[in-house]
């Protein structure tokens, strides 16, 4: 799963839950089901930090450089 199928997939989550229609025990499977989705989610944000971090350290080291040593 995306990051993006992961929140269109939570909205549709909230949706259903707003729903006064919905039975408790579909409630809870679908409540079950945003519990997982967000900790995927989650999982996908963290790794994305952990890559922009090791970008980021890379970048500062090139701009910390003097030039005559890039080259």
């Amino acid at each position: 799963m995306t990051f993006e199928e992961g929140t269109k997939r939570l909205e549709e989550i909230i949706k259903a839950l707003d729903d006064e229609k919905v039975s408790l025990e579909k409630s809870i499977e679908l409540f079950e089901e945003g519990v997982k989705v967000s900790k995927e989610c989650m999982e996908i944000l963290n790794g994305a930090k952990g890559k922009i971090t090791v970008i980021k350290e890379e970048f500062d080291k090139i701009i910390e450089t003097p030039l005559d040593e890039n080259v």
